[in-house]
C-alpha cells in the first residue's frame, strides 16, 4: 500500500510540476507576439502588413508584464504603410526585430501617407535585435520610421537601408536613447537624412554609424537636452545639424545641444548650425568637442543665410556656441565659416581647432561675420575676423 501511495504522490508531484511549466509556458506566449502567428509570410512578396496589425493591437491590449512583439529571423515581410496606435495597457512595450522588414515600391504606397511606419503615443517602448529595416527608396528619393509622443523609447542595433526619406525621426516625445544602430544610403539619395529630432527633451544618441544623402542627423526646432556621443558619420552626409530654423518665418529654437567623440569621413560637412533669414525665435547652449574630420568639405558652420537667401529683418539669435577640441583635413577652400546675420551671434569660442588642407596647394579661407566670442591662439587656420 505504501508503495501505490507512494507512487500516486510521485505522479501528482509531476502533474503539479507539469501545470506549472504549463501555465508558464502559456502566460509566455500570451506575452509574445510572433507576427508568423499572425498569418505573416515573411516570403518579401505577401503583404504582411494585416498580420503586424493584429499582432500590435493584442500585444497593445495586454497588461502582463512586457509584451513583445516578434519579427522572427529568417524572414523578410512586406509591410504597408501603417499606424501602430498608443497607449498601451502595459507601461513598457518590446519591439524585437530579428528578420528584414520591407517596404512596399513607390507604386503602391498611394496617396494618403507617405509616412511608412508610424509609432503613436507608445511610452515605454524598447525596439531592437539584429535585423533591417528596408525602406526601398530606391526609386524616390518621406518619412519612414516615425516615433511621435513615444516618451521612454529605446531604440538599439537595428540597421536601416535606404529609407525613401528620413530613416528614424523622433518627434514630441522625451526622454528617448538610440544606441548601436547602422543606417546606409547612397550619397545620391534625396533628402535621406539619418536621424531628425524635433520638439524633442532628453534625446540621446550614441554608438552608431550613419551614411546618408543628407544630414546626418539633424536637430530641428523644439530640441532641449540632446546628447550625441561616439557617431560615425560618412561618407557623402551633410553632417550633424542643428536647424534648419526658421523656415517659413517661423519662430523656433534649440538649446542644450552637446555633441562629443564624433568622426566624419568624406563628408560635405560636419558641426553646423543652420537658420533661415525671417525665422524668429533663437539657437543656444551648444558644445561640438572632440570631433574627427577626414576629407571633410566644410568642416565647422554656421549659416544664417542658409541656401544663400538675402539677409531680412528677422533672425534668430544665434549665442554660447562651442568648438573645441576639431582635428582633421578639409577638402573645400573654407574650413571655418561663421556667418552671422546682422543681429550677430554671440559668445562663439573656438579652441584646439586645428584642420589642414587635404591639397597642400589648395587655398584655405576662413570667413566669418557679425561674430562675438572668443578665438584661442591653437586655432588653425586663423580667425581674424571675430569681435571679443
Amino acid at each position: 500500500i505504501r508503495h501505490f501511495e507512494f507512487l500516486d504522490l510521485f505522479i501528482t508531484s509531476l502533474l503539479i510540476i507539469s501545470i506549472v511549466f504549463c501555465n508558464s509556458w502559456i502566460a509566455f506566449g500570451e506575452n509574445t507576439f510572433d507576427v508568423l502567428k499572425y498569418g505573416a509570410k515573411g516570403d518579401g512578396k505577401s503583404d504582411d502588413t494585416q498580420a503586424f496589425e493584429k499582432a500590435w493591437n493584442d500585444l497593445c491590449g495586454t497588461n502582463q508584464g512586457t509584451p513583445t512583439l516578434v519579427v522572427p529571423a529568417g524572414h523578410t515581410f512586406l509591410v504597408h504603410q501603417t499606424i501602430f496606435q498608443g497607449p498601451c495597457k502595459s507601461k513598457n512595450v518590446h519591439i524585437k526585430i530579428d528578420g528584414t522588414i520591407l517596404a512596399p515600391l513607390r507604386s503602391n504606397w498611394g496617396s494618403c501617407s507617405k509616412r511608412w511606419l508610424h509609432f503613436h503615443t507608445v511610452l515605454g517602448m524598447t525596439v531592437d535585435g539584429s535585423g533591417v529595416i528596408n525602406g526601398r527608396g530606391e526609386d524616390w528619393w518621406k518619412d519612414a520610421l516615425l516615433f511621435e509622443r513615444c516618451d521612454g523609447l529605446q531604440f538599439n542595433g537595428i540597421t536601416q537601408l535606404n529609407g525613401p526619406g528620413f530613416h528614424l525621426y523622433i518627434v514630441h516625445s522625451e526622454d528617448v536613447t538610440i544606441s548601436n544602430i547602422n543606417i546606409s544610403t547612397p550619397a545620391y539619395s534625396h533628402n535621406t537624412d539619418g536621424i531628425d529630432i524635433s520638439n524633442s527633451i532628453r534625446v540621446n544618441v550614441r554608438d552608431s554609424a550613419i551614411q546618408s544623402g543628407d544630414d546626418c542627423i539633424a536637430i530641428k526646432g523644439g530640441s532641449q537636452f540632446i546628447n550625441v556621443t561616439k557617431v560615425t558619420c560618412g561618407p557623402t552626409t551633410h553632417g550633424i545639424s542643428i536647424g534648419a530654423l526658421g523656415d517659413g518665418q517661423d519662430e523656433e529654437f534649440a538649446e542644450s545641444i552637446n555633441v562629443k567623440n564624433c568622426t566624419f569621413n568624406g563628408a560635405s560637412s560636419a558641426v553646423r548650425i543652420k537658420t533661415w533669414p525671417g525665422g524668429k525665435g533663437y539657437v543656444k547652449s551648444v558644445i561640438y568637442d572632440q570631433i574627427i574630420v577626414n576629407n571633410v568639405d566644410n568642416p565647422i558652420q554656421i549659416d544664417q543665410h542658409y541656401m544663400r537667401t538675402p539677409e531680412k529683418k528677422d533672425s534668430l539669435k544665434v549665442s554660447n556656441v562651442t568648438f573645441s577640441n576639431i582635428q582633421g583635413t578639409c577638402s573645400g577652400e573654407n574650413p571655418i565659416v561663421l556667418d552671422c546675420a546682422k543681429i550677430g551671434c554671440d559668445n562663439v569660442n573656438l579652441k584646439q581647432i586645428k584642420i589642414t588642407q587635404v591639397d597642400p596647394k589648395k587655398p584655405s579661407k576662413t570667413i566669418c561675420n557679425n561674430v562675438k566670442g572668443t578665438i584661442n591662439a591653437d586655432v588653425s587656420p586663423p580667425l581674424h575676423c571675430v569681435q571679443t
